[in-house]
């Protein structure tokens, strides 16, 4: 079993507070193991491991066969101490949900989950990342299996995620308005809810990067 600290045991010396972070360590140990095998495994060149799911976004340092740790950690406001990797996680990823607030574009850290998903899913979600990336073309629908709406037999929605989009851009402008400021365009705002998303993700890497001397 894949423990915290990115190693495996056997199911009789498997203690599960030595698993919680699992998951995002198994993505660390599958980037270092794929880049050595792009690189070769002589090379030693560091590496930024970014692992971007549905609700989250986990950073990650690499050097070579050299995997970083640390031996104490807050996780979800518990503090747990054993090996496990050194992983920066923020919470913006594919389903954060977008919301406007008091005059400013704001990531989640409410997340549209896998069901109902983001708008573009056909199940009655919540705009999210996904429906901004999709609206600006970031994202092409042919390149997705039919498998959205409550039969799991449609495409990502479009029309929906643009209305949504379109909603949410009435909601700033009316702001706009009551501030004296220029209106902006469905575009304008999908983009920008991109770039609130993107400085979100950079964060954990200029920790795990620039804030180390590295």
């Amino acid at each position: 079993f894949m423990q915290s600290d990115g190693g495996l045991a056997a199911a009789s010396k498997f203690p599960g507070f030595r698993a919680i972070l699992s998951g995002p360590a198994g993505g660390v140990v599958g980037c270092a193991v794929t880049t050595r095998q792009i690189l070769g495994r002589q090379n030693d060149l560091p590496i930024i491991g970014f692992d971007m799911g549905g609700t989250s976004t986990d950073v990650s340092r690499i050097a070579g066969s050299h995997y970083e740790h640390v031996f104490e950690a807050d996780t979800a406001g518990v503090k747990i101490q054993c090996p496990q990797l050194d992983i920066k996680t923020v919470a913006a990823g594919g389903g954060s949900r977008l919301f406007f607030r008091t005059g400013e574009l704001v990531i989640g850290p409410e997340s549209s989950k896998a069901d109902p998903g983001p708008v573009c899913y056909r199940k009655g979600g919540f705009l999210s990342i996904t429906d901004a990336n999709l609206f600006l073309g970031r994202l092409l629908p042919r390149h997705f299996p039919n498998i959205f709406g409550p039969e799991e037999d449609q495409p990502l929605d479009v029309g929906a995620a643009t209305l949504a989009i379109e909603a949410i851009t009435q909601d700033v402008n009316d702001y706009n308005a009551s501030q004296g400021s220029a209106p902006l365009t469905a575009e304008e705002v999908a983009s920008g809810f991109v770039r609130v998303a993107n400085e979100a993700m950079c964060r954990p890497i200029r920790e795990m990067s620039e804030a180390k001397g590295f």
